[in-house]
């Protein structure tokens, strides 16, 4: 078999647009099939998706994406609840008698006031 590189060819434009209406049907059916992904998958009505693709098409890209996204899924939930806990100390520290207003239960200290009022003067 001779290796060196063509230098010239014969073209064939009926060739050509055969191969053109192969290559448009494969085309079309594998946008189709994105399509249909990037439509089923949203997140508040949104096809996220769509977004993501006009950023690139890159294999390793996409893939990369995805194990980030993975990973986080691991930890976002805990993540959330901590930060929410730790808000409402902030909040407490922050404007700590409004807090203690809003949230505290004050009938025991009241009754037990008032318990040790009424023992202390017998």
């Amino acid at each position: 078999m001779n290796n060196d590189p063509i230098t010239s060819f014969t073209f064939s434009m009926k060739a050509g647009l055969k191969s053109k209406e192969e290559l448009s049907s494969k085309v079309q059916a594998l946008s189709d099939r994105i399509d249909k992904i990037v439509n089923q998958f949203l997140i508040d009505d949104m096809p996220i998706i769509k977004p993501i693709l006009n950023f690139t098409h890159s294999k390793n890209d996409l893939k990369r994406l995805s194990k980030a996204l993975d990973r986080i899924a691991d930890i976002i939930e805990v993540h959330d609840s901590l930060e929410k806990k730790l808000k409402v100390i902030e909040l407490a520290e922050s404007d700590p008698n409004w807090f203690a207003a809003a949230f505290g239960d004050f009938e025991k200290d009241i009754d037990s006031a008032i318990d040790k009022l009424i023992s202390s003067g017998d």
